[in-house]
């Protein structure tokens, strides 16, 4: 959902974590916003993490691109489908909307 700018959030301060994981070790890693484009129509991000045993450091960069319900619910009806509804994500609620459509017969 982009209008609730869930990537303001994402910062080391707010992200960081360091896990034990089996046979490799102790790793940290964090989120951080690297770039913002068209008020969060595209976000770019990046996580390192690094493995405590050597040091080593691998740096994970993504970018996500984030789509009203209105942009979503007109690709769907383009594509075919009838929006029966939309509601939350029953693992995160307010911070993802899940689109239940149904394919049109043509």
């Amino acid at each position: 959902d982009p209008a609730r700018r869930a990537w303001e959030e994402w910062t080391e301060d707010r992200t960081r974590r360091t896990v034990d994981i089996p046979g490799v070790g102790r790793v940290t890693d964090w989120v951080q916003v690297t770039d913002v484009v068209d008020d969060g129509a595209l976000v770019t991000f990046e996580s390192p993490n690094i493995f405590e045993a050597d040091g080593t450091v691998i740096t994970s960069r993504s970018t996500l691109r984030f789509r009203s319900r209105t942009e979503i619910e007109v690709s769907l009806v383009e594509a075919g489908f009838a929006i029966d509804h939309v509601r939350d994500a029953p693992d995160r609620p307010g911070r993802e909307m899940v689109f239940v459509a149904i394919r049109v017969e043509r």
